[in-house]
């Protein structure tokens, strides 16, 4: 009964974050870099967890055989827990400054310390340095312990450190749960680490990221059930959180207008007009970088923000549009073609806000669509 005592609270939190995994792999994007820190970091947690919950369970039987399997589970423990709270801090700066990719320079820095900790505990079962299991299959602590744990607890605070450091550009609304997702690890390993035997440690990592996916629900990035782009509501989230964190940050914006849809509706029905959106979208992103986004604007109206900060740039996108679209006329049986009007501008110091430079393309996009249909007529 001891060791479930012991136990309990980790199965809890195996149970409950498990659960959420499976939702959130389910119902979140899993392109966007937000989520796939969350759902890797989950993953090493549940591992994290259970590697844990075993080891107290099998700690002090007498069967010889379980020795060898205690050290390569305590081995387990002590070299992912670093890489975990490494991750912690990835997932936090993803939320915190979504635009803010870390310099591989940066990356190898902050890896110093993990690859530190895996070289004394690789070692520790020839030389007990942080850990080390005695005759009766007994845990306990090396004389390096103390730095493994300074290791771990090392991303926890730097991760706590960046939400206060940022705290001017976060929304006010994710304030709070960030302190919460940040402070309760850091809460529950000083706890671990002050009185052994107290499992607080992944559990409370576990709890924090059930908390969290609460939040990620909110902001996550919502999808057009039709199409599979992003949705009104989810590109003004994002666009708004860009231009707020990053104010001199270059980007493409373009405005695509299909052309025809009544007419295709009319004519041929509204499930090939829905047919005509579908492809229109799918065509879009195979002329599109990982790191564009397309949403879809209204019933016929595609956004597409793209990662360039040159007009060239621009215009290069936009011939690859072109050709998919040029490639698709000439291969399709449809006894009509997919054509568009489009509006296109880099987002510089010359707009004072989004808006402004939204306004401005959505100009250049009726021009055009005025220009197309002189042209028809004449």
């Amino acid at each position: 009964m001891s060791v479930f005592l012991r136990i309990d609270i980790n199965i809890v939190a195996i149970v409950l974050l498990g659960t959420v995994v499976l939702i959130a792999y389910n119902r979140l994007d899993k392109q966007d870099k937000l989520n796939k820190v969350f759902l890797s970091t989950s993953l090493i947690i549940l591992l994290e967890t259970f590697f844990e919950t075993i080891t107290c369970i099998i700690n002090g039987r007498p069967e010889q055989w379980l020795i060898p399997v205690s050290v390569f589970l305590h081995l387990c423990l002590f070299i992912t827990a670093p890489i975990l709270t490494y991750f912690w801090y990835i997932f936090i700066s993803s939320w915190v400054v979504p635009s803010n990719a870390i310099s591989g320079k940066k990356h190898i820095l902050l890896l110093i310390p993990v690859v530190f900790n895996f070289i004394i505990t690789v070692l520790s079962p020839m030389y007990n340095l942080v850990f080390f299991i005695n005759s009766s299959n007994i845990y306990h602590r090396g004389p390096l312990f103390i730095i493994s744990a300074g290791i771990i607890y090392f991303y926890l605070i730097y991760s706590f450190g960046l939400i206060f450091k940022q705290k001017k550009k976060i929304v006010k609304q994710e304030f709070l749960p960030l302190i919460i997702f940040g402070i309760l690890p850091i809460i529950g390993g000083l706890l671990q680490t002050l009185f052994y035997g107290v499992l607080l440690m992944w559990s409370t990592c576990a709890f924090s990221l059930v908390i969290v996916y609460n939040f990620l629900q909110q902001r996550m990035i919502h999808l057009d059930y039709l199409t599979g782009a992003w949705t009104r509501g989810s590109f003004d989230y994002y666009i708004s959180q860009r231009v707020k964190q990053k104010g001199n940050d270059k980007f493409g914006v373009v405005i695509i207008d299909l052309d025809g849809l009544k007419q295709i509706n009319d004519e041929y029905g509204h499930f090939e007009g829905d047919c005509a959106i579908k492809t229109t979208v799918v065509l879009i992103k195979s002329a599109l970088r990982k790191t564009d986004i397309v949403a879809r604007f209204g019933g016929d109206e595609f956004i597409i923000i793209l990662d360039c900060e040159s007009q060239e740039g621009l215009e290069k996108t936009l011939e690859r549009i072109n050709f998919r679209f040029m490639q698709y006329n000439i291969g399709s049986k449809k006894k009509y073609k997919l054509e568009y009007s489009l509006g296109a501008e880099i987002f510089d110091s010359r707009y004072h806000s989004i808006e402004e430079l939204l306004h401005h393309v959505d100009n250049l996009l009726y021009n055009n669509k005025k220009k197309k249909k002189s042209c028809a007529f004449s």
